[in-house]
């Protein structure tokens, strides 16, 4: 009976009774993802009171300060798997989570306060993308002495323009089915670049693992009506990352963020789509990079064996993913 629960079995099942092939994206059978897997070893942990769990992957230095990268409304921990493979072979300590349901942001406030405990990092930094970001930043201003830094990608700080008057309440009672299509109504169909699309593919098909209250939560808190106010952190200690060309986030919320942060440093992808840090993970983690030496994160490579024929004395380190 549990697996006739799993909400991926569901839309299989869904799938193949009108027709519909089961979606594989090219990125999730890719060499690349396949061997993410195989070394970094997904973690469930429930935290708090509530009945749901955790999903993260992490990998580097536990006396590193912590890298936490927290998706958007139809993200998944696996959607930031390129941040583990291109940030923790240099030496940084990153967590890729999946928070629970939570419908508030006072509960989500406290979930991660409690998985921040569980974590137990030396320093926190966050790296938020879309809702994402906005929790997180909701999150430093209830707790603003936890966060050192935040980068914001492809985020906002009102979601105004996503209420939806009585229809964000019904959410939490309608069907999985129902939900994703919301979800995907919001993705760009246009023609885009071969590595947008398959960062498209690939977070369809990562909404096939995700159930009603995963969904529902998300949409819940896209959905109701809030402003960032009272933030305190230095705007030197904040990075905007923001895809260039279409995303199904509306150009005057960027622009609304870049008002509310005007010394926050900026940084842009030419062609990222509503998901940069799948698209284009080198520059994302160029940016990302770059935010922590600024705000004082240093790390130390780890050993790595000399690979053959290589050069004396040169150092050695993982080449960033394709």
């Amino acid at each position: 009976m549990a697996d006739m629960l799993n909400p991926s079995k569901i839309s299989s099942m869904f799938n193949a009774a009108v027709g519909i092939p089961d979606r594989k994206s090219t990125l999730s059978q890719s060499e690349e993802f396949k061997s993410f897997r195989s070394s970094f070893p997904l973690k469930n942990v429930a935290v708090d009171l509530h009945e749901y769990e955790w999903r993260y992957f992490e990998g580097g230095d536990k006396k590193t300060p912590l890298l936490l990268c927290i998706p958007g409304a139809s993200g998944t921990a696996e959607c930031l798997f390129r941040q583990l493979t291109g940030l923790c072979p240099k030496g940084y300590r990153v967590v890729a989570s999946q928070p629970p349901p939570y419908y508030t942001v006072n509960e989500f406030v406290v979930g991660m306060d409690a998985f921040l405990d569980h974590l137990a990092p030396t320093e926190v930094h966050i790296f938020g993308a879309s809702l994402g970001g906005f929790l997180v930043q909701q999150y430093c201003v209830h707790r603003p002495k936890r966060v050192s830094s935040i980068i914001l990608c492809n985020s906002f700080c009102s979601t105004e323009s996503f209420t939806n008057g009585m229809m964000t309440p019904m959410y939490q009672f309608m069907p999985t089915l129902v939900l994703k299509n919301i979800i995907l109504s919001s993705f760009n169909p246009d023609q885009v670049p071969v590595p947008v699309a398959e960062a498209i593919d690939f977070v369809i098909e990562q909404l096939d693992t995700m159930g009603q209250g995963d969904l529902s939560s998300r949409l819940t808190l896209n959905g109701t009506s809030g402003t960032i106010t009272g933030l305190k952190m230095e705007e030197e200690k904040i990075t905007l990352i923001d895809s260039l060309d279409k995303t199904a986030r509306p150009a005057e919320l960027r622009e609304e963020l870049w008002r509310r942060y005007p010394n926050a440093k900026k940084a842009s992808v030419r062609m990222g789509g509503d998901f940069p840090f799948l698209a284009a993970p080198e520059e994302v983690n160029l940016y990302i990079e770059v935010h922590l030496r600024r705000v004082g994160v240093t790390v130390n490579l780890p050993n790595l064996e000399p690979q053959q024929g290589g050069v004396e004395g040169q150092e050695m380190t993982a080449p960033p993913p394709r």
